[in-house]
C-alpha cells in the first residue's frame, strides 16, 4: 500500500487535523481588534486660551492647529501679538540713538571730564561702561546708584576719596577692555575688585550705575567692613569724620582695657598668692615665641605666614598686653628675652641662638624672603641696594606674592617692636643698664653686620616706592621715625642719605591717595626737623 495515499486521505477527511487548524486560524482572525483612524477634535480650555501674558510671555499666541483658525484669528483681532512689541521698541530706540544730535554727544563728553579731587577718571563717562551680562548674577555687595542728571565722575570721586581716607591702595582702570574697574588692596591683605556697570532697562532703571564689590583674597569679615564703606561712598552716605572718630575710639578703648587689666592683675596679686601650677604670663609669652619660631623654620608657605602673623600679634600691646609685647619686642630687637646682665641666671635667654626670630625678621625686611631653614640666605648681588621685596627673575608669581606678604608682615613686626621701645622703653630696659638709645644703636649695628646692608637705606628705598606699595611705605615710615627718635646715629645717617627729600615725595603720594602714609610721613619730617635743630646747637657746643 502507498503511504502517501493514506496521509492525503486523512487530511481531506472532515474533522481531521488540517481542517481543525484552518478553523482555529479563521476564528483568531475574526476576534482580532480592528484599528481605524477617526478625526477627533478636542476643544482647548478657554481659561488657558484667554489668559494673556504670564511671566512676560504671551500664552494666547499659540499655533493654529492647537486652538483652531477661528480662535487664532479672533485673538489676533482683539490684541496685537506681544512678540512684535519689543521689536518695535528696539527699532525706536535705535532710531533715536542714531538721530541723537552732536551737541548732546559733546555735552556728555564734557560731563565725563575728570574732577580735580578724583583719582579715578572714566573715559567717555557712563556711556562707556559695560552693561551687566544677561546670565551674570550680581554680588550681594552691590548697589544701584542713580546719576540724577550728573556724570559718573561724581561716583568715582567719592569712591576714590573714600579709599584715600581708609588708606586703601587702589589701581583704577578708566578705559581699555575693562572700563570702570578698580583693584583695591587693604592693609589687612584683603583684595577687592570694584566694578561699575551701566544699568539698563528692564532689569535695572535707566540712568543708573551699579557698583559691585567682589572679594578676591583675604578675610571675609574685613572685606564686608570695607565694602560697606565703599558702597556708602558711592551713594554719598559715607561720613569721613565718623570713620576717623571710630578708629580713635577703638584705640582709646584698647588703652582703657589695658589699664583695667593692669589694675586687676595688681589686685589679684595682693589678695592671694599665685598658684604654682598655673603658668605665668612670662612663660606663656615664651611658649608662644617658641611656637612662632618653629613655624618660621618650616618650608610651607602657610606655616611661615602663620608664624609671622603670630609675631605681629605678640608685639602689639593692644592685642596681647604690654608685658607680652615687651618680651616679644626684646626678642625681635636684641635676640634675647632678658638683659645681658641677667644672661648668666636664665636658662631661656639664648633667644635668637635658639629661635632665630631676629635673623628671620631682618632677612625678610632686607631681602624680602627667607632661606630654606627659615633663616638668612643671601643669594643676590650685595651691590644692588634696591628696595627689598622686589620681584626677582625666575620667581613664580605665587611665590613672589607670598614673599611680598611676608615682607609686609616683617615690617609690621619691626614697626610694633620699635613702637614698644619708644612707648615703653623704660620698662623694656628697667631690668638692666640698657637704654632705648643703646638698644636702637645695637640693633642697627647688628643688622648691618648680619645682613651686610644698611637698614635705614632699605627703609628709605621702600618710601621711595610709595606710589607702588603704599602699605609697605607706611610701615617703613613708622620704623624710620622710631629709630630716629631713639638713636642720634640714626638721625645723622638719615640726614646723610637725604631722607627728608625722599619722605617729602612719600608725603605727596599720601596726600593724594593714602591718609596713613601722609600722617606717618609728617611725623618723620617732624623728627628729622628736630634733628636738624639739634645739629647746630651741638656743633656750637663743640666749638
Amino acid at each position: 500500500a502507498d503511504p502517501n495515499s493514506s496521509s492525503s486521505s486523512m487530511s481531506a477527511t472532515p474533522g481531521g487535523p488540517g481542517e481543525r487548524s484552518r478553523r482555529a486560524a479563521a476564528r483568531l482572525e475574526e476576534e482580532a481588534p480592528q484599528f481605524r483612524s477617526a478625526a477627533v477634535q478636542v476643544a482647548r480650555p478657554p481659561s488657558l486660551a484667554q489668559r494673556g501674558n504670564i511671566g512676560g510671555v504671551g500664552l494666547d499666541r499659540v499655533p493654529g492647529d492647537y486652538v483652531g483658525a477661528a480662535s487664532a484669528a479672533a485673538s489676533a483681532a482683539v490684541r496685537p501679538s506681544p512678540f512684535e512689541e519689543p521689536k518695535d521698541d528696539i527699532r525706536k530706540l535705535l532710531a533715536a540713538e542714531d538721530s541723537k544730535p552732536a551737541a548732546a554727544v559733546a555735552a556728555g563728553a564734557a560731563a565725563a571730564a575728570p574732577s580735580a579731587e578724583s583719582n579715578w577718571a572714566i573715559d567717555g563717562g557712563s556711556t562707556s561702561l559695560r552693561s551687566v551680562p544677561t546670565y551674570y548674577p550680581l554680588e550681594k555687595s552691590s548697589r544701584c546708584v542713580s546719576l540724577g542728571g550728573r556724570g559718573v565722575e561724581d561716583i568715582t570721586a567719592r569712591i576714590s576719596d573714600c579709599c584715600r581716607i581708609m588708606s586703601v591702595h587702589a589701581e583704577y582702570e578708566g578705559g581699555g577692555d575693562v572700563p570702570g574697574t578698580a583693584y583695591l588692596r587693604t592693609s589687612e591683605h584683603v583684595e577687592i575688585q570694584l566694578q561699575l556697570w551701566q544699568g539698563t532697562a528692564p532689569r535695572h532703571p535707566d540712568g543708573c550705575v551699579i557698583v559691585e564689590a567682589q572679594r578676591r583674597r583675604g578675610d571675609a569679615v574685613t572685606f564686608h567692613k570695607y565694602s560697606r564703606n565703599l558702597l556708602d561712598a558711592a551713594t554719598g552716605a559715607f561720613d569721613p569724620a565718623n570713620y576717623v572718630s571710630l578708629e580713635d575710639r577703638e584705640a582709646e578703648y584698647c588703652q582703657k582695657a589695658e589699664h583695667m587689666r593692669d589694675s586687676l592683675k595688681k589686685s589679684s596679686a595682693s589678695s592671694s598668692a599665685p598658684s604654682a601650677s598655673a603658668p605665668s604670663e612670662h612663660e606663656n609669652a615664651l611658649l608662644a615665641l617658641e611656637i612662632a619660631a618653629s613655624l618660621l623654620k618650616k618650608d610651607r608657605m602657610d606655616a611661615r605666614q602663620l608664624g609671622m602673623e603670630s609675631l605681629c600679634l605678640l608685639t602689639d600691646p593692644t592685642r596681647t598686653g604690654v608685658e607680652t609685647a615687651l618680651i616679644a619686642s626684646r626678642v625681635v630687637l636684641t635676640g634675647s628675652t632678658q638683659d645681658e646682665s641677667q644672661d648668666d641666671d636664665g636658662d631661656d635667654c639664648d633667644g635668637t641662638d635658639q629661635w632665630g626670630i631676629r635673623e628671620a625678621i631682618l632677612a625678610l625686611v632686607q631681602f624680602g624672603r627667607l632661606g630654606d631653614d627659615g633663616g638668612f640666605e643671601q643669594d643676590v648681588d650685595s651691590d644692588d641696594d634696591s628696595c627689598a621685596g622686589c620681584s626677582g627673575g625666575g620667581v613664580p608669581p605665587d611665590e613672589q606674592r607670598h614673599n611680598d606678604l611676608l615682607h609686609n608682615l616683617a615690617l609690621a613686626v619691626l614697626a610694633n617692636a620699635l613702637d614698644v621701645l619708644e612707648t615703653h622703653g623704660a620698662r623694656l630696659c628697667e631690668a638692666g643698664s640698657e637704654s632705648p638709645s643703646s638698644v636702637a644703636d645695637a640693633f642697627l649695628s647688628d643688622s648691618r653686620e648680619m645682613m651686610e646692608r644698611d637698614l635705614l637705606k632699605t627703609l628709605l628705598g621702600k618710601l621711595g616706592d610709595a606710589q607702588v606699595k603704599p602699605h609697605d611705605a607706611t610701615l617703613s615710615a613708622k620704623c624710620l621715625r622710631s629709630l630716629c627718635e631713639a638713636s642720634k646715629d640714626a638721625r645723622r645717617r638719615a640726614r646723610d642719605l637725604k631722607a627728608k627729600q625722599i619722605v617729602q615725595t612719600a608725603l605727596e603720594v599720601g596726600q593724594r591717595t593714602h591718609v596713613k602714609l601722609e600722617k606717618e610721613s609728617q611725623k618723620v619730617i617732624h623728627t628729622l626737623a628736630k634733628a636738624e635743630e639739634e645739629t647746630p646747637s651741638s656743633s656750637g657746643g663743640d666749638q
